[in-house]
């Protein structure tokens, strides 16, 4: 496969709004531009001309999550709502979401910690619920649904360390997901740092569609909720630094095969779990609904781009770039 993704003959520079990039600040920075295939671009032209069906959905004001630490007791207050996103140029999406963003915020814990989480449903039409891999309690006491206009809270300890997905389990639950309701949860060992980036894969279908969910043919595959975001607005890292990526498979459907061009990973930690460990990986598969810890470091500068090498993928928008510095 080719080095760098984008020669002039398949890849059109369309220029988009702010973005999403998780670092291990918790913070989100902006991102402006991408590039996407001049098939792809051509269809979202139709899109946003009109030429396809009006998308049904509210666009409510995002409303940011809360978290409040006192030591090892965290408390975390999510919000539910029906908010329109972009997910490629020219096309929105009337996503269902975790605080007005797809995917939702990343949660930062620490191994140890106490959590209390208040998940507060803002949603008029629909119950929604919330269901955290890293929790391990009852499902069928905790990750039940919250009506509209209602709230209920969770409590659970981080007991193990990795990289998790949560997400919401009303029914059907494979429509909630590919509507937007998902995110990262982060568990840092004891001793351990949170990790330099945080990328989580999903699919986008035709929306409110469960049967073309249930068909398992996507428009877009994703890094952190835009087709190829990453592309033409590059992670940039030093020469000789090393990095860890949290790597997130939230499906709904597809397995993932994580590849770094020009690169081989140190380490991968399934789950991101410090005991699953696996040395010199060339390519990661990661499960939907599954997280990896992933180790990098790169001997000499240039231009590395990481794909999903499912080719289908790729050419779907889940590709990206790192530009290494001396």
């Amino acid at each position: 496969m080719p080095h760098r993704l984008k020669s002039s003959r398949l890849w059109a520079v369309i220029s988009i709004g702010a973005s999403l990039l998780v670092a291990a600040t918790g913070c989100f920075a902006p991102q402006a531009k991408m590039h996407t295939l001049d098939r792809r671009a051509n269809q979202d032209s139709q899109r946003a001309s009109g030429s396809s069906p009006a998308i049904d959905g509210l666009d409510q004001k995002p409303k940011r999550a809360l978290v409040v630490r006192n030591g090892s007791r965290v408390s975390i207050t999510m919000y539910t709502e029906e908010t329109k996103v972009t997910i490629a140029p020219g096309v929105q999406f009337p996503a269902w979401t975790f605080d007005g963003t797809v995917p939702g915020p990343v949660l930062y814990l620490r191994q140890g910690d106490h959590v209390k989480l208040t998940l507060v449903n803002l949603d008029p039409r629909m119950a929604h619920s919330i269901d955290l891999h890293a929790a391990q309690i009852p499902p069928n006491q905790a990750f039940t649904d919250v009506p509209p206009g209602s709230s209920k809270t969770i409590e659970f300890d981080a007991s193990t360390p990795g990289v998790f997905m949560y997400h919401c389990e009303s029914a059907p639950m494979a429509l909630h997901i590919a509507q937007g309701m998902f995110g990262a949860i982060i568990v840092t060992p004891k001793g351990g740092m949170p990790p330099n980036y945080v990328i989580v894969q999903s699919e986008f279908y035709k929306p409110l569609d469960i049967n073309e969910v249930l068909k398992g043919s996507p428009t877009y595959v994703v890094f952190n909720g835009e087709a190829n975001e990453y592309v033409d607005h590059p992670l940039i890292v030093k020469v000789g630094q090393p990095i860890s990526i949290a790597f997130v498979n939230a499906g709904p459907n597809d397995f993932s095969a994580f590849h770094v061009v020009g690169a081989i990973m140190r380490d991968v930690q399934e789950s991101g779990d410090p005991r699953n460990n696996t040395y010199g990986v060339q390519t990661c598969t990661v499960a939907p609904g599954d997280g990896v810890l992933i180790h990098l470091l790169f001997t000499a500068p240039g231009e590395y781009s990481f794909v999903s090498h499912a080719m289908n993928q790729m050419e779907e928008g889940a590709t990206g770039e790192f530009v290494v510095h001396q």
